[in-house]
């Protein structure tokens, strides 16, 4: 019979075992990302009352606001400064001001009625002869007249300046509207003015005729931020998980929507609340579980304004930290990881330090994951800002779908889950990068440059599938309604192999002949579909 003393001896060794196990499985349930508050991030960010979150507005402050509150809660402490805010200023739009005009032979044109200014125009006073601008060559101090659409008018303006032009008048035939909203975007080097049919027919043909303009614009300017946020020590290395916050509000004509003529809140749900809620997220995983106090390194989180602007917060922020000496270890991107769909994920910038290929195989084993990688640290999202500045950078994303920058990107289309599981994977990463044997070394890569939007004259009205690489073509992600490639019967999944008889082998090759076409010109594209190829005619 157990005697007495030796029975609470077990039930005592029982216990504390109990409580040890019981105490590792908390800490193994903590660091597993909670889907509840994943979903109640991406709905917040979401949500209708922000708006789409467009830069500088009232709701973009809020937003910024409620990103600051999470990183306050994980225990975090502010990366620059002594405010998780880092604040900085945008270019919000260009409009015209009160006061512009236009003067043919001694007549004062009706602004509204007969000419409007493009906001994008020079404050400026400009008097000379009207000429029409088609076939003429150097044409000093001539104002030209071109009779062409609006969308066309964006490539010539640089072409008119440097033949000598002061200001170009044109008339759109296929639009019943001379009017400008308020437009964001590059100023042109000259004014530019939209003209009414009747005013077109004094000048068409006509050359010689005599001309004031008078523009008179502005840039609006506001404040948007970044917000970012480091565990509370002295270590200096540590690695960044970021993404950025901002969206494209009611979108509109040059906001990037897909659907610029819809004025609806474009809600950018998995682009990018997802990457928000992750990485903050991960800061509360890891904060709860004391990460850094005892390891080699600390980690950090951002949140970037303005990225749909031309990456200007991520810039900005990678600027101040260069000058502070602060720079990560590591930059970790996630952008648009809220559609997980047949387990494949996307990860960028295995390039640019060594090992990282076998790092993430290995992390990978526990995931399961359908890993695609791709070597390149550079692309249009922020982790490009901190490849420019030799940091080795890691890019996720659950890749492209047809609400992507559309009114319908919404929070309930979110495969919550499968965030988890991807917010779980990038934890999982940030642990192993602060094991003493985790020293990523920059590598330079020899990358492909894409040529700029504005050399576009032309677009098929495709959006790129970033999770193909094989090095075969470019696989074509959703198309839009009513463009060249769907009224051509181009579909999601085709694989461009060459297109006006050059080579297509990646994104970069297709972007470079896209940047060759002129608009007009019919161009044939071979494609294959389903491992047979095929072939069609455009015209762009």
């Amino acid at each position: 019979m157990i005697s007495k003393l030796y029975a609470n001896k077990i039930i005592y060794t029982f216990l504390i075992l109990f409580l040890h196990f019981f105490g590792l499985n908390l800490v193994a349930q903590e660091m597993k990302a909670n889907a509840d508050s994943l979903t109640k991030m991406v709905f917040t960010l979401a949500s209708d009352s922000l708006k789409g979150r467009f830069p500088g507005t009232f709701e973009d402050s809020l937003t910024a606001a409620y990103i600051a509150g999470k990183m306050s809660q994980a225990g975090l402490i502010p990366l620059v400064g002594d405010s998780y805010l880092i604040p900085f200023e945008i270019t919000l739009y260009r409009e015209v001001c009160e006061n512009s005009s236009v003067n043919i032979r001694g007549r004062e044109l009706v602004a509204g009625e007969e000419f409007a200014v493009n906001p994008l125009s020079p404050v400026a006073f400009v008097k000379g002869e009207v000429v029409d601008a088609t076939n003429m060559g150097m044409a000093q101090g001539k104002i030209a007249f071109l009779e062409i659409s609006r969308d066309s008018v964006v490539y010539k303006v640089t072409d008119l300046k440097e033949r000598g032009f002061e200001a170009l008048l044109f008339y759109d035939s296929t639009s019943s509207s001379i009017s400008f909203g308020k437009i964001n975007g590059a100023g042109f080097p000259l004014p530019v003015l939209s003209v009414s049919s009747g005013v077109a027919s004094e000048l068409i043909g006509k050359s010689g005729t005599k001309v004031t303009v008078s523009t008179n614009t502005r840039i609006v300017k506001a404040k948007t931020y970044n917000i970012a946020g480091i565990t509370p020590s002295e270590k200096k290395n540590y690695t960044l998980a970021g993404a950025h916050y901002d969206h494209l509000g009611f979108g509109g004509t040059g906001s990037g929507s897909v659907r610029p003529g819809e004025d609806k809140i474009h809600p950018g749900a998995d682009d990018n609340a997802s990457g928000v809620s992750s990485v903050l997220e991960v800061a509360r995983l890891l904060a709860a579980n004391k990460f850094g106090d005892n390891s080699e390194k600390g980690f950090a989180v951002a949140a970037f304004g303005a990225e749909e602007r031309g990456l200007i917060g991520s810039a900005i922020l990678a600027d101040t930290l260069m000058k502070l000496g602060r720079l990560p270890d590591l930059m970790i991107n996630l952008d648009m990881i809220g559609r997980l769909r047949d387990n494949k994920l996307q990860a960028g910038g295995v390039g640019t330090f060594g090992g990282a290929d076998s790092l993430l195989t290995a992390i990978n084993g526990d995931f399961g994951f359908d890993l695609v990688t791709t070597k390149e640290g550079s692309g249009p999202s922020d982790h490009s800002s901190f490849n420019s500045k030799k940091i080795p950078v890691l890019y996720f994303t659950t890749g492209v779908h047809s609400e992507y920058h559309t009114p319908a990107d919404s929070a309930a289309l979110v495969n919550v889950e499968g965030l988890a599981k991807v917010t779980d994977f990038i934890a999982t990463i940030i642990r192993h990068s602060a094991t003493p044997t985790f020293n990523p070394q920059y590598i330079q890569l020899e990358e492909s440059s894409m040529p700029a939007r504005t050399s576009f004259k032309v677009t098929l009205g495709i959006i790129p599938d970033f999770t193909y690489d094989k090095g075969d073509g470019f696989r074509i992600g959703p198309v839009s309604d009513g463009r060249p490639a769907q009224k051509a019967g181009l579909m999601e999944g085709d694989i461009i192999v060459e297109m006006g008889g050059r080579k297509i082998a990646n994104i970069y090759d297709y972007m470079s002949a896209l940047g060759q076409i002129k608009k007009g010109e019919i161009v044939e594209i071979c494609f294959i579909r389903a491992g047979s190829q095929k072939s069609v005619k455009i015209e762009l």
